[in-house]
């Protein structure tokens, strides 16, 4: 029971918390979309000792589908805005700004490598509860909101980048 509320608890705090803080800096946004991952990975942890500390019955194989489903979120969704879709690089970055100077290039290369990094250290972490998942449910469920978490952090990144810009839509 433990194991649904937190899970439940940190995908709610994770979607309310990526909605309210999409154009906040990212000293806000950061500890938002974290602190409920550490929550859960915590209490999977210990879930996992405590497993293996009093030989208890190991969870199903079907519980592999939380961490099948985190993968699934993970590689799809969407964490490049609009305008830098089709963009690989930082010169590409910011003729999709309309701003080519030395400070954009430098914003961008950052921000692009900033939103890889996590990315990366999402699918990294979602690999990590998968080895956890036979000794813990929560680790094998937890690993969605954690997908989440990590594409909302990398797409923040850019957003960031966009912001700064003022890049979208104008006036119609």
């Amino acid at each position: 029971m433990i194991g649904w509320v937190v899970v439940c608890g940190a995908m709610l705090v994770i979607l309310v918390g990526g909605l309210v803080t999409n154009q906040m800096p990212m000293a806000v946004a950061a500890p938002v979309l974290v602190l409920p991952v550490a929550v859960a990975a915590g209490f999977a942890v210990v879930q996992w000792w405590q497993v293996r500390s009093c030989g208890a019955e190991r969870a199903s194989w079907w519980h592999l589908a939380g961490i099948a489903a985190a993968l699934l979120a993970w590689v799809l969704y969407p964490t490049t805005p609009g305008i830098l879709v089709t963009d690989s690089n930082a010169r590409a970055a910011c003729y999709s700004l309309y701003q080519p100077t030395p400070g954009c290039l430098s914003r961008a290369a950052q921000a692009l490598t900033y939103h890889e990094l996590v990315w990366w250290l999402t699918g990294g972490l979602i690999l990590a509860a998968a080895l956890l998942t036979r000794r813990s449910r929560i680790a094998a469920w937890g690993a969605i909101p954690l997908a989440l978490a990590g594409c909302l952090l990398a797409t923040h990144f850019l957003q960031l980048l966009l912001l700064y810009y003022h890049a979208g839509p104008g006036p119609i």
